[in-house]
């Protein structure tokens, strides 16, 4: 980030917190009927707590489970089955439609976010550093061989909370080197989205590569979760700091569990977005590696780490300049920049260390800037879009793609109009390569 979000790394909390998900409240859907909780975050059969009525055009009834279910009648244009086995169905007297990319089911309607599809005003691109608006944006001859400092403990009441002005600890106690390779690494690890408000979120899916077409491993609406959780670090542990925990439906405070987030980040509001499978450990030895609080796991795609993460979502002119950025995990579970694998602050001998990707970011503290820039950091360089960003999408919606390919080395971020992307629980091969072939202004790594 150009402006760093961090607090004091702080030792682990002792009990894992409760994977109980507590699902929203229904959502309307046709003449008056209600969808009621969504399906689990596990994928399994629909939650209880609505019916749907009939459907209007275009809309759709019923709830599905995970696992061959079909939908209710819907009306013309509607659309039926959800989610691996569903067919895809006419509903009652009507003709099926939109199933997403390659046949794949969209989401269900969810009204609260659908209204993300509906301007709010135009916005009309003004730069105020000189640059150039763009919609795609690819990092090539990203991964290699090299090496980071990854951090594997912190300090605690144990050592009186002593703070470490010249890195020695860092250098010594909390941080081992790491050696990796490959053709993303490190952004082949797993990762997390991040969110500095205010940012009105709508939809947001994480896909990897599986049998041939890209598998959505997580979804969220304002009605529905699956496979992830909303998170942050609100945590109150000891020496002036916080570490990792669930939040509350505004992401403000801590949550002893995971709830339906809301979708609305205000001004000064940070969250994070990882999976919800929590890690075995929070040791250094564990799955995830040492975790100073709610020990999680990212999202980290499939073996040689290509994974896609889709978000829609506006940036309101607000107190402060948001942004939306990618971590690795670990920064996550380390209090985020606890002792500082991305190589900042007292350590910087390997410059991006274990790696970010600015997304989007508005940068300078001017508040109205429609200069929605990228940067991204690793071992490797530190490199960015340079005389070009992305138009903040303040009054209309936007979709943004992060493509992490291995297959080319790159990342790609695509940012696409408000329906342009469907969310579908599947993305075909040929789509996802239709994105990566629109390279548009390309930045190559050392």
């Amino acid at each position: 980030m150009g402006a760093v979000r961090c607090t004091r790394p702080v030792e682990r909390f002792a009990a894992a917190l409760s994977v109980a998900l507590v699902l929203g409240p229904g959502c309307s859907s046709g003449n008056g009927g209600t969808q009621g909780a969504r399906l689990s975050p596990e994928g399994g059969v629909t939650a209880t707590g609505g019916s749907a009525g009939s459907s209007n055009a275009g809309g759709d009834a019923g709830a599905a489970s995970a696992t061959g279910g079909t939908k209710g009648s819907g009306g013309n244009g509607g659309w039926s089955g959800q989610g691996a086995g569903g067919t895809v169905a006419a509903g009652s007297g009507g003709t099926a439609a939109n199933t997403g990319a390659g046949g794949a089911t969209p989401p269900a309607s969810c009204p609260a976010s659908d209204a993300g599809n509906t301007p709010l005003g135009s916005d009309v691109f003004s730069p105020n550093t000189g640059k150039t608006a763009v919609t795609s944006l690819t990092y090539e001859n990203v991964g290699a061989t090299g090496a980071y400092a990854q951090v594997v403990d912190g300090w605690s009441k144990a050592t009186g909370c002593v703070g470490d002005p010249d890195g020695t600890l860092c250098k010594t106690v909390y941080k081992q080197e790491k050696q990796v390779s490959g053709p993303l690494a490190p952004f082949d690890e797993e990762m997390t989205f991040v969110f500095a408000g205010p940012i009105e979120l709508y939809q947001l899916a994480v896909y990897r590569p599986e049998n041939g077409a890209w598998a959505r491993q997580a979804y969220w609406d304002r009605c529905t979760t699956e496979g992830l959780a909303f998170t942050g670090n609100k945590h109150w542990y000891e020496c002036a700091g916080f570490v990792e925990s669930y939040v509350v439906a505004d992401g403000t405070k801590e949550s002893p569990t995971p709830v339906q987030f809301s979708g609305s980040i205000a001004a000064g509001t940070e969250v994070h977005v990882e999976s919800d499978a929590l890690c075995n450990g929070s040791t250094a030895s564990s799955d995830c590696g040492w975790s100073s609080g709610l020990p999680i796991h990212g999202f980290g795609g499939d073996a040689r780490g290509s994974k896609l993460f889709a978000v829609k979502m506006r940036m309101p002119i607000g107190d402060e300049t948001p942004a939306y950025w990618i971590l690795p995990t670990q920064v996550i579970r380390s209090s985020q920049y606890g002792c500082n694998c991305r190589g900042m602050g007292s350590d910087p001998t390997y410059q991006g260390g274990c790696g970010e990707l600015d997304v989007a970011e508005i940068l300078g503290g001017v508040t109205t800037s429609l200069e929605a820039t990228t940067t991204l950091y690793s071992f490797q360089d530190i490199t960015g879009g340079g005389s070009v960003a992305f138009e903040r999408p303040v009054n209309e919606s936007a979709t943004f793609l992060v493509i992490f390919d291995a297959d080319g080395s790159r990342i790609g971020i695509r940012r696409l109009g408000a329906t342009d992307f469907d969310f579908a629980s599947s993305l075909t091969a040929a789509a996802v390569s239709g994105y990566l072939a629109d390279a548009g202004t390309v930045r190559t790594l050392k």
